[in-house]
């Protein structure tokens, strides 16, 4: 168990530092006399997809970005009305959100928040779940099968990184989901034991 322990924290510090050494998501507002943005990325998993949403959640723009070093688009929002909108960038590992507001003659940045994915890694009968909790939040793990009934549940408190192992070696033939939820968000990864 120990051995097993020591590498799931292993896990975790390279993902720190593989997205440590990332370069980060950034958005600049174009300084010409235009209405638009800039936005650069290095691409850090497989696929990463990134969207304009209004405030109503209407997609406005969205884009899938296969594996490439690096990303930069020009946005021209010179034909969206007045108001408030949010430039969405998800990956496996992490949601970056970034909300700007549009005015008759200029654009300006409000803030950019971003949200920890939990990453799971099967392997031999068992499900790992990393979960970069900063914020120390409280989470709230279960594990329900095909009928929706609670195999397990757990509520993990004031932990910075949320490290459980799901052993399902010797596990009734089912579809299985693991459900992790902290007070924003709610995530689910399908687990089939035949």
């Amino acid at each position: 168990m120990k051995k097993v322990v020591r590498s799931i924290a292993v896990v975790a510090l390279m993902f720190v530092a593989a997205t440590g050494l990332a370069k980060e998501p950034k958005l600049s507002v174009n300084p010409s006399q235009e209405k638009s943005l800039n936005f650069e990325m290095d691409t850090t998993s497989e696929e990463t997809f990134v969207r304009v949403v209004d405030m109503n959640g209407v997609i406005i723009y969205k884009e899938k970005v296969e594996t490439v070093n690096s990303y930069s688009k020009k946005f021209n929002l010179k034909n969206l009305p007045e108001g408030s909108y949010f430039l969405e960038v998800e990956d496996a590992l992490k949601e970056t959100t970034f909300e700007f507001t549009v005015d008759d003659s200029t654009i300006r940045i409000d803030k950019r928040k971003e949200n920890a994915k939990p990453v799971f890694r099967k392997k031999e009968g068992k499900v790992y779940l990393n979960l970069l909790n900063l914020e120390k939040e409280v989470v709230k793990i279960k594990v329900l099968d095909s009928e929706n009934r609670i195999v397990f549940q757990e509520t993990i408190a004031d932990e910075m990184l949320v490290e459980k192992v799901f052993n399902f070696e010797d596990a009734f033939e089912d579809n299985y989901v693991v459900v992790v939820q902290n007070k924003k968000d709610t995530y689910y990864e399908d687990i089939t034991v035949k």
